[in-house]
């Protein structure tokens, strides 16, 4: 009375497989979940951009820029908060405040479509300026966009990626 090796080798084998099938759709799961939150990370960011942007200073003496966020494709993994320093409502070098905010390394923005039907554009601004509560988008290649999607994927597989839409 007892397993012969024969069982006990096709039990192991049965067991080894499942537990190899469970830990790749796992590492799946985990990505899915990672860049999900990734792509809320990124959305609470614009909405930090829009309460700078609408926000008064307390003795209201001085008019402020406006302040957005500028996304890039030629870099990544990283996008940027700046305030508004020539009054175009669009990011120019030099306007970033603080530092910029970087990207999960296992996640890139891939692309960047418009209202206008540019996908991909190279790059994006989404500014906000009091008393204003809308979006002034625009691109590399027009200004005033209805909306605009960053699209996040990840660097491994393009199936697995979200999409943060700004409306404006």
């Amino acid at each position: 009375s007892g397993f012969t090796l024969i069982e006990l080798m096709v039990t192991i084998t049965i067991v080894t497989l499942v537990t190899g099938v469970v830990m790749v759709k796992y590492s799946s799961f985990n990505n899915v979940v990672i860049l999900k939150s990734q792509a809320y990370e990124l959305a609470l960011d614009v909405r930090t951009a829009q309460v700078y942007g609408v926000t008064a200073i307390g003795d209201n003496s001085q008019e402020r820029g406006a302040y957005g966020m500028f996304f890039d494709t030629s870099n990544a993994n990283q996008y940027v908060l700046f305030q508004d320093q020539d009054n175009d409502q669009q990011y120019d070098a030099g306007e970033e405040i603080g530092g910029t905010y970087t990207i999960d390394s296992r996640f890139v923005i891939s692309e960047i479509c418009t209202a206008s039907g540019v996908c991909p554009a190279n790059e994006a601004s989404v500014a906000f300026k009091r008393p204003d509560f809308d979006a002034n988008i625009s691109t590399d290649s027009s200004v005033d966009e209805g909306w605009v999607d960053i699209i996040i994927s990840s660097r491994d597989n393009d199936v697995f990626q979200r999409v943060v839409t700004v409306y404006a």
